[in-house]
């Protein structure tokens, strides 16, 4: 279960990150993009909260993105961050 919550924040990150090159955030967290893990994994329309928090998290998303523990979740999490109504970065 960890291991899928890692999947799932992972992937939400690397997608913000994406989103936002050049930008860098000193509140970026991957561990509190846990709450989106449903809508990655599950394929589940993503939770106000995960929404919220991916959004916060927009400016380090293409530093996730370029970790090679992360940048592998970005394709899964396309849809939930289009969900979020957000653009697809491009790192």
């Amino acid at each position: 279960m960890v291991k899928a919550v890692a999947i799932v924040v992972a992937l939400a990150l690397a997608m913000v990150v994406a989103m936002s090159v050049g930008r860098v955030s000193a509140n970026c967290n991957i561990a509190l993009l846990a709450v989106c893990k449903t809508a990655v994994i599950g394929g589940l329309k993503p939770t106000v909260t995960c929404c919220s928090i991916l959004r916060a998290q927009e400016a380090c998303l293409c530093k996730y993105q370029k970790d090679p523990k992360y940048g592998m979740y970005i394709n899964p999490a396309r849809k939930m961050i289009t969900s979020c109504g957000m653009a697809i970065p491009n790192c």
